[in-house]
């Protein structure tokens, strides 16, 4: 036994499951800091520095291709580029989050780093039931960290959550099961081999229900506005943002790998949700004037740019290697900078004393605070894809893979779209810049409110000089199937 066990620490899988393990026992120290009473400072700089010390190991680890339980674990760029991602999204909400909790802190965060735990166990998942497993461990952690808080409209939206979540994982379960009635297998690579069948038609339809609710994609994202609106404003950030991210990437894997065979009909779906739900996403926000309700319906539109992609891999299929790997490089740099873009436009939300702010209490904000003003402007012009800012560069390069999959008139419907989002995202720079202030007590202008949002702001711009760099992310769409 003592044997096998020094076997296994010598093992590739257990070097592989280092950032993990890491992970795993400092979530536990600093829930144990609960007993000594540690200022939640210390708490949530000891948080921050675990997750960065994961990112590294994570970044430095060999990207091998190896699998381990028969193709259960594979470990490649692209389970890397995505785990740094989420551990970033992580990072980014930390400190912003000493703004709002006040007790309880290390259970919050311990909360936090167990949830990033999942996430990195799902970015290197290649099987159904380890990634419902992981995820599902995401979801839970997510219904902790959006019920911090004693607010009435909190509390609702912490309860949607968490019904819609449950929902969801029933849909989840049901296509797992039909894929598995399909297939004789949970490995989402076994489909290429196996023959269209009723099943599996089902099981498609049952997961992009499933992880539909937990993206957020229209008709499955009523949950999504309460939530984001009335939960602590470095949750909702986490949620627009990492845990989107997240469902991102099980639907990249699931919907590409998972249904390599049947891209008829990936392509079909998700040219009509993506459509459907850009459109529903900008329309609303238009006639939106409550702040952080106009955000979350532009995370709706935000994530039917996203899901552009497997549509178009869908009707091009992976033969096209150019396009198949223009296309996932360009998920990997929109997912990126919509960490900061979108993470950094709720950030904002921690300058506003009201809870149900309004887009005229930024009023004049140039005039009382010009730096954050302009950070929160590049934010916004960043999700309409202005240019300059890395937002342009990841639209830019999503629309161009659709062109050269022969996709140009959904092209054309994802600028408009863009387009239209233009207009509310300029509303808001008009009230800042363009009319006098209205209120001189409404908002909390320090550095703990201000400092996240300049940051943001800057990585957003300073990612768009990164673009070059586009070409090293195409190495992880080798990384998808194996």
């Amino acid at each position: 036994m003592i044997d096998q066990f020094f076997s296994a620490l010598g093992s590739n899988i257990f070097h592989a499951f280092i950032p993990v393990i890491f992970l795993g026992i400092f979530g536990f120290v600093v829930l144990s800091l609960g007993f000594v009473n540690a200022p939640k400072k210390i708490v949530a700089w000891l948080t921050f520095a675990v997750l960065a010390v994961t990112a590294i190991l994570i970044y430095f680890m060999e990207p091998t291709h190896s699998t381990f339980y028969y193709g259960t674990f594979v470990f490649n760029k692209f389970g890397i580029y995505f785990a740094i991602i989420m551990l970033i999204s992580g990072m980014l909400v930390t400190i912003p989050a000493l703004l709002g909790i006040h007790q309880k802190s290390e259970i919050f965060y311990s909360t936090l780093i167990f949830v990033s735990v999942g996430m990195v166990i799902a970015a290197f998942s290649l099987n159904l039931i380890t990634i419902f497993i992981a995820f599902e461990s995401v979801s839970i952690g997510t219904y902790v960290l959006s019920s911090f808080g004693k607010s009435k409209r909190n509390l609702e939206g912490s309860i949607k959550y968490f019904f819609t979540g449950t929902i969801a994982t029933a849909f989840i379960l049901f296509g797992t099961s039909f894929f598995f009635l399909g297939t004789g297998s949970f490995n989402l690579s076994v489909l290429s081999a196996v023959k269209p069948a009723p099943e599996i038609t089902l099981a498609l339809i049952f997961l992009i229900i499933g992880f539909g609710f937990k993206m957020a994609i229209f008709p499955m994202h009523q949950w999504a506005i309460d939530t984001y609106d009335g939960t602590e404003n470095s949750v909702s950030a986490f949620l627009a943002a990492g845990s989107k991210i997240l469902a991102y990437l099980i639907i990249l894997r699931v919907f590409i790998v998972g249904f390599s065979s049947d891209g008829v009909d990936v392509y079909y779906l998700f040219v009509i949700l993506s459509i459907l739900t850009m459109t529903y996403g900008n329309i609303v926000a238009l006639s939106e004037t409550n702040l952080k309700r106009m955000l979350a319906y532009s995370s709706v539109a935000q994530a039917g740019y996203l899901i552009l992609i497997p549509a178009l891999i869908g009707a091009v299929g992976i033969s096209d290697t150019s396009v198949f790997n223009l296309a996932i490089a360009s998920a990997v740099y929109y997912s990126l900078v919509y960490i900061f873009m979108k993470g950094g436009a709720f950030l904002m939300m921690n300058t506003l004393k009201n809870e149900n702010a309004q887009i005229s209490d930024l009023s004049g904000l140039s005039k009382k605070a010009p730096g954050t003003a302009v950070s929160f402007a590049i934010l916004l012009l960043a999700l309409g894809g202005i240019p300059i800012t890395g937002g342009f560069f990841a639209k830019y390069f999503v629309f161009l893979s659709l062109v050269a999959g022969g996709l140009w008139w959904l092209a054309i419907i994802a600028i408009i779209n863009s387009a239209i989002s233009v207009f509310y995202y300029f509303r808001v720079i008009l009230y800042m810049f363009g009319k006098p202030v209205e209120k001189s007590d409404n908002m909390i202008l320090n550095a703990s409110t201000k400092v996240p949002v300049i940051v943001s702001a800057f990585i957003t711009v300073g990612l768009s000089i990164l673009v070059i760099y586009l070409p090293v992310l195409e190495t992880a769409a080798k990384g998808l199937f194996s």
